[in-house]
Protein backbone atom coordinates (compact mmCIF):
# COMPACT_ATOMS: atom_id res chain seq x y z
CA UNK A 1 0.00 0.00 0.00
CA UNK A 2 2.71 2.42 0.87
CA UNK A 3 4.61 1.88 -2.44
CA UNK A 4 1.06 2.47 -3.90
CA UNK A 5 0.71 5.67 -2.35
CA UNK A 6 4.20 6.73 -3.16
CA UNK A 7 3.87 6.25 -6.21
CA UNK A 8 0.81 8.45 -7.03
CA UNK A 9 2.88 11.20 -5.38
CA UNK A 10 6.05 10.61 -7.59
CA UNK A 11 3.56 11.42 -10.52
CA UNK A 12 2.98 15.50 -8.66
CA UNK A 13 6.55 15.98 -8.56
CA UNK A 14 9.57 17.34 -11.24
CA UNK A 15 12.64 16.52 -9.75
CA UNK A 16 16.33 18.36 -10.30
CA UNK A 17 19.29 16.23 -10.33
CA UNK A 18 22.98 16.64 -10.53
CA UNK A 19 24.25 14.32 -13.34
CA UNK A 20 24.95 15.04 -17.35
CA UNK A 21 24.73 11.70 -17.90
CA UNK A 22 23.03 8.71 -16.47
CA UNK A 23 22.67 5.20 -16.08
CA UNK A 24 20.63 2.19 -14.80
CA UNK A 25 22.44 3.05 -11.60
CA UNK A 26 21.84 6.68 -11.36
CA UNK A 27 20.13 8.51 -8.03
CA UNK A 28 17.74 10.24 -10.52
CA UNK A 29 16.98 6.80 -13.03
CA UNK A 30 15.88 5.09 -9.78
CA UNK A 31 13.72 7.70 -8.44
CA UNK A 32 11.87 8.20 -11.88
CA UNK A 33 11.11 4.00 -11.82
CA UNK A 34 10.95 3.32 -7.91
CA UNK A 35 8.26 6.74 -7.71
CA UNK A 36 7.26 7.10 -10.69
CA UNK A 37 7.90 10.78 -11.27
CA UNK A 38 6.41 13.47 -13.04
CA UNK A 39 9.66 14.75 -14.92
CA UNK A 40 12.76 16.33 -14.18
CA UNK A 41 14.20 19.91 -14.41
CA UNK A 42 17.57 20.73 -16.32
CA UNK A 43 19.91 23.43 -15.08
CA UNK A 44 23.02 23.92 -16.76
CA UNK A 45 24.88 25.57 -13.09
CA UNK A 46 24.88 23.77 -9.88
CA UNK A 47 24.32 26.30 -7.44
CA UNK A 48 26.25 24.71 -4.69
CA UNK A 49 29.14 23.69 -6.99
CA UNK A 50 29.28 26.68 -9.03
CA UNK A 51 30.38 27.40 -12.48
CA UNK A 52 28.73 26.78 -15.81
CA UNK A 53 28.18 23.57 -17.31
CA UNK A 54 28.35 22.42 -13.37
CA UNK A 55 25.05 20.48 -13.53
CA UNK A 56 22.84 18.49 -16.38
CA UNK A 57 23.95 21.04 -19.32
CA UNK A 58 27.43 20.84 -22.00
CA UNK A 59 25.80 20.76 -25.48
CA UNK A 60 23.33 19.86 -27.42
CA UNK A 61 24.41 16.26 -28.08
CA UNK A 62 24.83 15.89 -24.40
CA UNK A 63 21.24 17.02 -24.06
CA UNK A 64 19.80 14.68 -26.71
CA UNK A 65 21.93 11.43 -25.03
CA UNK A 66 20.78 12.39 -21.39
CA UNK A 67 17.35 12.50 -21.89
CA UNK A 68 17.15 9.18 -24.66
CA UNK A 69 18.98 7.15 -21.46
CA UNK A 70 16.35 8.75 -18.74
CA UNK A 71 13.70 7.93 -20.95
CA UNK A 72 15.20 4.67 -21.36
CA UNK A 73 17.13 3.21 -18.40
CA UNK A 74 13.48 4.08 -16.36
CA UNK A 75 11.21 3.14 -18.78
CA UNK A 76 9.13 6.36 -19.12
CA UNK A 77 8.21 7.42 -22.31
CA UNK A 78 5.60 10.40 -20.10
CA UNK A 79 8.44 12.20 -18.56
CA UNK A 80 7.81 15.95 -18.30
CA UNK A 81 11.27 16.91 -19.49
CA UNK A 82 11.49 20.98 -18.21
CA UNK A 83 13.70 24.06 -18.37
CA UNK A 84 13.72 27.82 -17.50
CA UNK A 85 14.30 29.53 -21.08
CA UNK A 86 12.91 32.45 -20.90
CA UNK A 87 16.11 34.09 -22.81
CA UNK A 88 18.10 36.88 -20.91
CA UNK A 89 19.33 36.25 -17.77
CA UNK A 90 17.18 33.30 -17.04
CA UNK A 91 18.45 30.69 -19.81
CA UNK A 92 19.87 27.73 -19.16
CA UNK A 93 20.53 26.61 -22.92
CA UNK A 94 23.60 29.33 -23.60
CA UNK A 95 25.71 30.34 -26.34
CA UNK A 96 28.80 29.07 -24.31
CA UNK A 97 27.37 25.35 -24.82
CA UNK A 98 26.83 25.74 -28.84
CA UNK A 99 22.92 27.48 -28.74
CA UNK A 100 21.63 30.12 -29.97
CA UNK A 101 22.02 33.51 -28.17
CA UNK A 102 18.50 34.74 -26.89
CA UNK A 103 18.21 38.38 -25.54
CA UNK A 104 15.77 38.75 -22.75
CA UNK A 105 11.80 38.77 -22.21
CA UNK A 106 12.53 42.93 -21.79
CA UNK A 107 14.64 43.55 -24.61
CA UNK A 108 11.95 41.43 -27.06
CA UNK A 109 9.62 43.96 -25.82
CA UNK A 110 11.45 47.10 -26.32
CA UNK A 111 10.73 46.64 -29.29
CA UNK A 112 6.22 45.85 -29.40
CA UNK A 113 6.93 44.16 -32.57
CA UNK A 114 4.94 41.25 -32.97
CA UNK A 115 7.04 39.76 -35.67
CA UNK A 116 10.13 40.09 -33.92
CA UNK A 117 8.15 38.62 -30.55
CA UNK A 118 7.25 35.84 -33.16
CA UNK A 119 10.73 35.07 -34.29
CA UNK A 120 12.18 35.16 -31.04
CA UNK A 121 9.60 32.53 -29.96
CA UNK A 122 10.09 30.21 -32.67
CA UNK A 123 13.09 30.05 -32.61
CA UNK A 124 13.33 29.17 -29.07
CA UNK A 125 10.70 26.49 -29.08
CA UNK A 126 12.53 25.02 -32.02
CA UNK A 127 15.40 24.59 -30.20
CA UNK A 128 13.70 23.04 -27.26
CA UNK A 129 11.54 20.72 -29.55
CA UNK A 130 15.41 19.67 -31.47
CA UNK A 131 16.47 18.72 -27.53
CA UNK A 132 12.90 16.67 -26.55
CA UNK A 133 12.35 19.25 -23.54
CA UNK A 134 8.31 19.48 -23.54
CA UNK A 135 8.11 22.11 -20.83
CA UNK A 136 9.30 25.53 -20.64
CA UNK A 137 9.05 27.95 -17.40
CA UNK A 138 7.86 30.88 -19.34
CA UNK A 139 6.43 32.76 -20.28
CA UNK A 140 7.04 35.76 -17.56
CA UNK A 141 3.62 37.21 -16.90
CA UNK A 142 4.97 39.51 -14.29
CA UNK A 143 4.52 43.30 -15.39
CA UNK A 144 7.26 45.68 -15.58
CA UNK A 145 7.98 48.19 -12.65
CA UNK A 146 11.55 49.53 -12.78
CA UNK A 147 15.15 48.42 -12.46
CA UNK A 148 14.99 48.65 -9.02
CA UNK A 149 12.40 45.58 -8.59
CA UNK A 150 14.07 41.90 -8.66
CA UNK A 151 11.96 41.21 -11.95
CA UNK A 152 12.77 44.81 -13.62
CA UNK A 153 16.50 44.42 -13.12
CA UNK A 154 16.91 40.99 -14.52
CA UNK A 155 15.10 42.12 -17.56
CA UNK A 156 12.54 39.32 -17.09
CA UNK A 157 9.38 41.14 -17.69
CA UNK A 158 8.23 42.28 -21.29
CA UNK A 159 6.58 45.48 -20.41
CA UNK A 160 4.28 47.60 -17.97
CA UNK A 161 1.08 47.80 -20.56
CA UNK A 162 -0.72 44.41 -19.38
CA UNK A 163 -2.68 44.40 -23.06
CA UNK A 164 0.59 44.66 -24.82
CA UNK A 165 2.35 41.82 -22.14
CA UNK A 166 -1.11 39.44 -23.48
CA UNK A 167 -0.67 39.96 -26.82
CA UNK A 168 2.83 39.00 -26.72
CA UNK A 169 2.74 36.37 -24.39
CA UNK A 170 0.04 34.31 -26.76
CA UNK A 171 2.49 34.73 -29.52
CA UNK A 172 4.97 32.81 -27.55
CA UNK A 173 2.61 30.44 -26.09
CA UNK A 174 1.05 29.62 -29.43
CA UNK A 175 4.21 28.68 -31.19
CA UNK A 176 5.48 26.80 -28.00
CA UNK A 177 2.08 24.76 -28.40
CA UNK A 178 2.88 24.13 -32.01
CA UNK A 179 6.06 22.04 -31.54
CA UNK A 180 3.80 20.01 -28.18
CA UNK A 181 5.70 22.07 -25.51
CA UNK A 182 3.75 22.96 -22.85
CA UNK A 183 4.29 26.51 -21.76
CA UNK A 184 4.09 28.24 -18.26
CA UNK A 185 2.96 31.41 -16.99
CA UNK A 186 4.57 32.73 -14.13
CA UNK A 187 4.63 33.85 -11.32
CA UNK A 188 0.65 34.35 -10.27
CA UNK A 189 -0.56 36.00 -8.88
CA UNK A 190 2.11 38.95 -9.87
CA UNK A 191 5.56 39.71 -8.89
CA UNK A 192 6.57 42.36 -10.85
CA UNK A 193 6.03 44.81 -8.28
CA UNK A 194 8.47 42.45 -5.84
CA UNK A 195 11.44 44.35 -4.40
CA UNK A 196 13.00 41.17 -2.55
CA UNK A 197 13.65 38.08 -4.26
CA UNK A 198 11.88 34.86 -2.88
CA UNK A 199 15.16 33.18 -3.40
CA UNK A 200 16.54 34.82 -0.35
CA UNK A 201 13.81 35.61 2.14
CA UNK A 202 10.08 36.35 2.60
CA UNK A 203 9.28 39.26 -0.20
CA UNK A 204 6.31 41.32 0.97
CA UNK A 205 4.20 43.16 -1.77
CA UNK A 206 1.36 44.13 0.35
CA UNK A 207 2.13 47.73 -0.53
CA UNK A 208 2.53 47.65 -4.55
CA UNK A 209 0.59 44.72 -5.81
CA UNK A 210 -2.61 45.93 -7.65
CA UNK A 211 -5.69 43.70 -9.69
CA UNK A 212 -3.60 45.33 -12.63
CA UNK A 213 -0.87 42.44 -11.73
CA UNK A 214 -3.18 40.17 -12.47
CA UNK A 215 -4.62 41.00 -16.00
CA UNK A 216 -2.34 39.46 -18.22
CA UNK A 217 -3.16 36.08 -16.64
CA UNK A 218 -6.87 36.99 -16.35
CA UNK A 219 -6.73 37.35 -20.14
CA UNK A 220 -4.60 34.48 -21.11
CA UNK A 221 -7.10 31.77 -19.07
CA UNK A 222 -9.97 33.34 -20.23
CA UNK A 223 -8.88 32.37 -24.26
CA UNK A 224 -8.33 29.01 -22.69
CA UNK A 225 -4.50 29.16 -24.15
CA UNK A 226 -2.73 28.43 -20.65
CA UNK A 227 -2.33 24.65 -19.44
CA UNK A 228 0.02 25.35 -16.43
CA UNK A 229 0.72 28.21 -14.07
CA UNK A 230 3.26 29.21 -11.35
CA UNK A 231 2.66 30.73 -8.37
CA UNK A 232 5.10 32.81 -6.44
CA UNK A 233 6.09 32.83 -2.96
CA UNK A 234 5.18 36.69 -2.43
CA UNK A 235 3.18 37.56 0.42
CA UNK A 236 0.23 39.97 -0.13
CA UNK A 237 -1.47 40.56 3.04
CA UNK A 238 -4.30 42.07 2.08
CA UNK A 239 -5.16 39.22 0.43
CA UNK A 240 -4.29 36.21 2.58
CA UNK A 241 -2.19 37.58 6.23
CA UNK A 242 -0.82 34.59 7.11
CA UNK A 243 0.34 32.79 3.82
CA UNK A 244 2.44 33.34 0.58
CA UNK A 245 0.93 33.09 -2.54
CA UNK A 246 2.00 29.16 -3.29
CA UNK A 247 0.83 28.22 0.29
CA UNK A 248 -2.12 30.25 0.06
CA UNK A 249 -5.98 28.65 -0.57
CA UNK A 250 -6.98 32.30 -0.82
CA UNK A 251 -5.00 32.63 -3.76
CA UNK A 252 -5.27 29.65 -5.80
CA UNK A 253 -8.32 27.77 -5.06
CA UNK A 254 -10.53 31.24 -4.61
CA UNK A 255 -8.50 33.41 -6.98
CA UNK A 256 -6.68 31.55 -9.35
CA UNK A 257 -9.72 28.56 -10.11
CA UNK A 258 -12.87 29.96 -9.05
CA UNK A 259 -13.09 33.47 -9.76
CA UNK A 260 -10.45 33.47 -12.99
CA UNK A 261 -11.55 29.78 -13.88
CA UNK A 262 -8.27 28.24 -14.66
CA UNK A 263 -8.69 24.54 -15.22
CA UNK A 264 -4.81 23.29 -15.94
CA UNK A 265 -2.05 22.95 -13.95
CA UNK A 266 -0.68 24.80 -10.63
CA UNK A 267 3.07 24.56 -10.09
CA UNK A 268 4.75 25.88 -7.34
CA UNK A 269 7.68 27.82 -7.48
CA UNK A 270 10.75 25.81 -6.03
CA UNK A 271 10.03 25.32 -1.96
CA UNK A 272 13.82 25.15 -1.73
CA UNK A 273 13.33 29.32 -2.21
CA UNK A 274 14.64 30.45 1.57
CA UNK A 275 11.10 32.82 1.40
CA UNK A 276 9.44 29.06 2.47
CA UNK A 277 12.58 26.92 3.44
CA UNK A 278 13.57 29.56 6.35
CA UNK A 279 9.97 29.89 7.33
CA UNK A 280 8.47 26.05 7.06
CA UNK A 281 9.22 22.46 7.45
CA UNK A 282 9.17 19.94 4.75
CA UNK A 283 5.73 18.56 6.37
CA UNK A 284 4.02 22.21 6.91
CA UNK A 285 5.33 23.06 2.93
CA UNK A 286 3.52 20.49 1.45
CA UNK A 287 0.33 20.12 3.87
CA UNK A 288 -0.24 23.65 3.25
CA UNK A 289 0.69 23.61 -0.58
CA UNK A 290 -1.82 20.61 -0.90
CA UNK A 291 -4.39 22.76 1.17
CA UNK A 292 -3.70 25.61 -1.01
CA UNK A 293 -4.42 23.53 -4.11
CA UNK A 294 -1.20 23.09 -5.84
CA UNK A 295 -1.15 20.37 -8.27
CA UNK A 296 2.93 19.89 -9.08
CA UNK A 297 5.72 20.13 -7.15
CA UNK A 298 8.63 21.90 -8.70
CA UNK A 299 12.25 20.35 -6.72
CA UNK A 300 14.98 21.83 -8.60
CA UNK A 301 17.10 20.63 -5.73
CA UNK A 302 19.86 23.12 -6.47
CA UNK A 303 19.59 25.88 -4.45
CA UNK A 304 20.43 23.83 -1.24
CA UNK A 305 21.09 20.44 -2.49
CA UNK A 306 20.26 17.57 -0.58
CA UNK A 307 21.04 13.87 -2.06
CA UNK A 308 18.02 12.59 -0.27
CA UNK A 309 15.60 15.66 -0.96
CA UNK A 310 13.54 13.30 -3.42
CA UNK A 311 12.61 10.57 -0.91
CA UNK A 312 12.32 12.89 1.80
CA UNK A 313 9.68 14.89 -0.20
CA UNK A 314 7.98 11.92 -1.15
CA UNK A 315 7.88 10.25 2.73
CA UNK A 316 6.53 14.19 3.96
CA UNK A 317 3.88 13.82 1.71
CA UNK A 318 2.84 10.47 1.95
CA UNK A 319 2.62 11.15 6.00
CA UNK A 320 -0.04 13.84 4.89
CA UNK A 321 -2.32 11.37 2.96
CA UNK A 322 -1.42 8.44 5.20
CA UNK A 323 -2.99 10.86 8.23
CA UNK A 324 -5.58 12.45 6.00
CA UNK A 325 -7.49 10.11 3.65
CA UNK A 326 -9.40 13.24 2.18
CA UNK A 327 -5.72 14.23 0.45
CA UNK A 328 -6.06 11.92 -1.58
CA UNK A 329 -8.81 13.01 -3.40
CA UNK A 330 -6.97 16.11 -3.62
CA UNK A 331 -3.47 13.89 -5.19
CA UNK A 332 -6.06 11.97 -7.62
CA UNK A 333 -7.58 15.16 -9.04
CA UNK A 334 -3.98 16.69 -9.28
CA UNK A 335 -2.94 13.66 -11.19
CA UNK A 336 -5.57 13.68 -13.37
CA UNK A 337 -4.85 17.24 -14.33
CA UNK A 338 -1.75 16.30 -15.19
CA UNK A 339 -2.11 13.42 -17.31
CA UNK A 340 -4.74 15.73 -19.32
CA UNK A 341 -1.97 18.37 -20.09
CA UNK A 342 0.42 15.48 -20.82
CA UNK A 343 -2.65 13.84 -23.08
CA UNK A 344 -3.05 17.44 -24.95
CA UNK A 345 0.77 17.19 -26.74
CA UNK A 346 1.12 13.88 -27.31
CA UNK A 347 2.95 13.37 -24.46
CA UNK A 348 2.33 9.49 -24.05
CA UNK A 349 0.36 8.94 -20.32
CA UNK A 350 0.98 5.81 -18.72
Amino acid sequence: MKSKLENLIGQMIIAGFREDTVNEHSAIVEYIKKYNLAGVILYDEDLEIGGTGSRNISSPNQIKQLLKDLKHFSNKNDLLVSIDQEGGEVCRLKSIYGFNETPSWKKVGLFKNELITQQFSDRLAEELSDLGINLNFAPVLDLYYGEKTVIGNSQRAFCSDPKLLTKHAEIFINAHKKRNIISCGKHFPGQGSAHGDTHEGLTDITKTWSVKDMLPFDKIIQKNLLDMIMVSHTIDKKIDPNNPASLSKTIITEMLRNDLGFEGIVICDDPSMRAISDNYSLFETFKLMLDAGVDLFCLGNNLIYDPDHIPKAIKAISKIVDHDKSYEKKVMMSIERIEHVKSLYNINVG
